[in-house]
């Protein structure tokens, strides 16, 4: 019960978006280290230690709440952009064919949620990279640094469709709960 006293007050914040922020870049930053264990089990164990090369946004996406902490508008530019580093990094260690672009869909939807209409700057910013990213041809990203089947291919492939869904629940469930909490007020 400690621990989760000490989550939630890492992932508090008296912006609301930027605490919906660093709770969805928290739950993607705990998610990171599972992520090459479900690569070894639907691609096998010949990709072993590689699998890892997907955990490197790991730390970035558990340090967007110290971000927020700095600048709230930081904080949830980060999280948007974190997220599309990351999605063109996994797209080339793994292939187009394992549909790991797809992630980013809920960077766009982060980031046209995240911003006030004040801060129309940052959200242009946060909204293009994500954009021109999925600009990008597949055949960039090919072929990949982790060499898979095509049958494990498409076993990853359904495995990020599962995920980029569930991550687009979480993001609407949030922002959800934040709409109501302000038509409460």
């Amino acid at each position: 019960m400690k621990f989760l006293g000490s989550v939630r007050a890492y992932s508090a914040h008296e912006d609301p978006a930027a605490a919906a922020c660093n709770f969805i870049s928290l739950v993607i930053g705990w998610n990171g280290p599972f992520y090459p264990v479900y690569l070894i089990a639907l691609a096998g164990r010949s990709i072993g230690a590689a699998a890892l090369l997907t955990m490197l946004a790991t730390p970035c996406f558990l340090a967007i709440p110290w971000l927020a902490r700095r600048s709230s508008c930081a904080g949830r530019l980060g999280l948007p952009l974190v997220g599309t580093l990351n999605t063109l990094w996994c797209t080339k260690l793994l292939g187009s064919a394992t549909a790991m672009g797809l992630f980013l869909l809920p960077c766009i939807a982060l980031a046209t949620l995240l911003f006030r209409r004040r801060e129309r700057g940052w959200l242009v910013l946060a909204v293009a990279v994500p954009l021109a990213a999925g600009l990008i041809p597949g055949a960039m990203f090919d072929p990949p640094l982790i060499a898979l089947s095509p049958t494990a291919s498409a076993r990853v492939a359904s495995l990020n469709i599962g995920s980029v869904a569930t991550l687009t629940v979480l993001l609407t469930l949030q922002f959800a709960g934040l709409l109501r909490r302000l038509e409460i007020r």
